[in-house]
């Protein structure tokens, strides 16, 4: 087959050049309003709802395909969300089929592939939903052919999601392109070229689109590339545009300025474009351009919350019946299931080997055990379909935040539907829908306390002892737990504050290095690890936004006692003053078994425990302690007992008061967990408490102490844990 030349190097009559230019202008001021009926994947609405949309199929044939078109965006967005619906219920009557005849489409010159037999030993779940259509358009050149091809993306099954999982499942190595996208666009492409052939449909002389939404997207976003690679379409004739894409591909040919007649949209908190992840050794991206929607973090925070939010809601709240729920923290969750990925799966291969993509399908297999019971699960009142195993969950974030649970599951759905992108796309014009401002994160060590503030004194996020306190945080600000380690979010628009503290005797090391990401979440630069020294003594301050966005250190100041006295308090960053339940277990060397609890704050608590002898007697201790940081996790232990002793003699049983101190040194590895080693003094007085003291009370002992004629100390050492 002749190889198409592209049109920017082909030279073009003036004359034509005027036909398009006038059919641009005409088409911008004459467009027609269409009304779509929309019903899409997260509606459970019966009839569907009418939405506006202002069109004109005469800008395909003006618009360069490498220029960002809004309102060929728009249409894509529209029939993206309507091919959620099921045809295959209704083939003759359902939202699609209305959608496609509103736009001058022929039932008759329309071909659908909804009827999926996901057991077909062929093809399994390597599948999609799409359509076809054609019809006669009026260009400068004549009668051509304005050819459409919609793919539906993953509906509420299991099926299709394996296929999202299938990066390689065949060679379990790494690959270039996503194995289970490639297979559905192969399975496409070849049905899509025997659809053109069956209808005498140029290749070279029609005009196309192509569209779709997450994993239509992603299919879509591949076979634009395809098309173009095999030269059976010149790119000045295709439009494709997709919204949520994951990505599809490790070939740095990606980049190529020849794909540019892809265009991606993405909503930056959205998960799913991320991935398979664009980070270390995983380096997967999508081809063409793409262009990131506004969110709270990326462009004017006020004009978002009060105009952007305010205006997209008008179109979700007719489509969901409730209003948009962002998660306002820009890419940071993107971000890092992306460093969780990649940190514990090296490389596909590493991922394959310990059989994540095995557990993740059985996963999938339970949750989507088919789609007609999915799709009847989702319509069910939330607290009649949430698992048990969340329900406490749900309690216990409800009574700190009010209806918060609702609003993350609602964020987590909202951030990727398809509704979300076409209320964007209708809410917003082009110059002000898309943003590029790029965020930071402080990734910081240590068991250290700190404190995320606003210029106005509000706290936004804090740590104590190296532990989020999850119901601390709102945005803008985010922290991410990691095992030693947490992530301090922030966005470049707005100035926040951060203040570092370590209630410790010695100065205790914390480590840090500053990330800077892209508007999309990529990594752009880290800067070398660095180390702070708090203490008791010294607090650091610092500014983050605008200044870590190209940072390479930290611009802090050292503040006064007095200073970082204020601050503590006022943000509750003090340690010795959190309540606290530590059950505790342990055992000394001289064979006496401990189990109780303590609970207090570190400054003063009580500890109840109880004593089993390897003698067989029995006692109680209770007592009062205080706490002290001396570096990091490294913590020291006072306290006093009363040990009550119940000795079986010979005779009887006697009772004995024995007054103790004990001493521990302990260690947190873990962030609530710690282990102790501990001396005893326990104080023996003659003729009072002799029986406790007695070889039929304890096994062994390591030596005395003489305090005076009727007093001595016998210590003893022992281990434990508290949790």
């Amino acid at each position: 087959m002749a190889i198409i030349k592209n049109m920017s190097n082909t030279k073009i009559p003036r004359t034509y050049i005027f036909i398009l230019l006038f059919l641009t202008v005409f088409s911008a001021l004459y467009a027609r309003t269409v009304t779509f009926p929309v019903n899409g994947l997260m509606m459970s609405v019966k009839e569907p709802v009418p939405v506006d949309l202002e069109w004109d199929e005469n800008i395909l044939v003006a618009a360069n395909p490498k220029v960002y078109n809004h309102q060929i965006a728009r249409l894509s967005a529209m029939l993206s969300t309507i091919s959620y619906v099921h045809v295959e219920e209704n083939p003759d009557s359902n939202e699609m089929l209305k959608s496609y005849e509103i736009l001058g489409f022929k039932k008759s010159d329309i071909y659908w592939n909804y009827n999926l037999d996901y057991n077909n030993h062929i093809d399994k779940n390597d599948q999609a939903a799409y359509s076809f259509a054609f019809k006669d358009i009026q260009t400068p050149a004549g009668i051509k052919k304005l050819v459409f091809l919609i793919i539906r993306g993953t509906p509420l099954s299991a099926n299709e999601w394996h296929s999202n999982l299938n990066i390689s499942n065949s060679s379990k190595e790494n690959v270039m392109i996503h194995e289970g996208f490639l297979s559905t666009c192969e399975i496409i492409k070849a049905d899509f070229y025997r659809f053109l052939k069956e209808n005498s449909i140029s290749k070279e002389d029609s005009y196309f689109l192509i569209t779709g939404h997450s994993r239509g997207a992603a299919i879509a976003n591949l076979l634009g590339a395809i098309l173009y690679d095999e030269q059976e379409i010149t790119s000045s004739k295709i439009f494709v545009y997709t919204f949520a894409s994951p990505n599809v591909s490790q070939d740095m040919r990606t980049f190529d300025e020849k794909y540019n007649f892809i265009w991606n949209i993405v909503n930056a908190e959205d998960a799913v474009p991320s991935v398979p992840p664009n980070r270390g050794n995983w380096q997967w991206k999508k081809f063409g351009q793409t262009r990131y929607i506004v969110n709270y973090w990326n462009c004017d925070a006020q004009k978002y919350i009060s105009d952007y939010l305010p205006r997209m809601n008008e179109y979700y709240k007719k489509l969901l019946f409730r209003e948009y729920a962002p998660f306002k923290t820009g890419p940071f969750l993107p971000i890092q299931a992306s460093r969780v990925l990649t940190g514990v799966f090296n490389d596909i291969e590493h991922y394959y080997g310990l059989g994540l993509h095995f557990m993740a399908g059985v996963g999938l297999d339970f949750a989507f055990p088919n789609e007609k019971k999915a799709r009847k699960d989702y319509n069910e009142p939330e607290e009649k379909k949430l698992p048990l195993i969340l329900r406490p969950f749900r309690y216990k974030i409800n009574k700190n935040y009010d209806n918060g649970f609702e609003y993350i599951i609602n964020a987590a759905v909202d951030m990727h539907a398809c509704e979300s992108y076409l209320s964007w796309l209708l809410a917003l014009n082009e110059d002000e829908i898309f943003a590029s401002l790029g965020s930071s994160e402080i990734v910081i060590g240590g068991a250290i306390d700190c404190a995320i503030y606003d210029n106005e004194g509000k706290l936004l996020a804090k740590v104590i002892n190296g532990v989020v306190d999850p119901y601390s945080m709102s945005p803008p600000a985010f922290i991410m737990p990691l095992p030693y380690h947490n992530v301090l979010g922030f966005p470049a628009n707005q100035e926040l504050n951060v203040i570092i503290h370590k209630d410790s005797l010695v100065r205790t090391g914390a480590s840090y290095k500053i990330e800077q990401y892209d508007v999309s979440g990529k990594l752009l630069s880290t800067s070398e690890k660095s180390k702070l020294k708090p203490s008791s003594s010294r607090s650091y301050k610092f500014e983050v936004g605008p200044k870590t966005l190209e940072a390479t250190s930290l611009d802090y100041e050292e503040l006064t006692r007095k200073e970082a006295k204020s601050l503590v308090k006022k943000y509750g960053l003090n340690e010795n003053f959190k309540f606290m339940i530590e059950p505790e277990i342990s055992l000394s060397f001289d064979k006496i078994l401990n189990g109780g609890f303590r609970i207090g704050a570190p400054v003063f608590y009580g500890t109840v425990l109880g004593e089993i002898h390897s003698t067989k007697s029995y006692g109680l201790a209770t007592g009062i302690g205080h706490q002290h940081i001396i570096y990091g996790r490294v913590l020291f232990d006072t306290e006093i007992f009363a040990r009550y002793v119940w000795t079986k003699t010979a005779s009887q049983k006697e009772f004995d008061i024995v007054p103790e101190a004990r001493l521990s040194l302990s260690y947190k590895p873990l962030r609530r967990g710690h282990y102790f080693m501990a001396v005893t003094f326990d104080m023996h007085i003659d003729d009072y408490n002799d029986t406790a003291f007695s070889s039929t009370a304890r096994s062994s002992h390591f030596g005395t102490i003489r305090l005076n004629d009727k007093a001595e100390l016998q210590p003893a050492i022992s281990i434990g844990a508290r949790y």
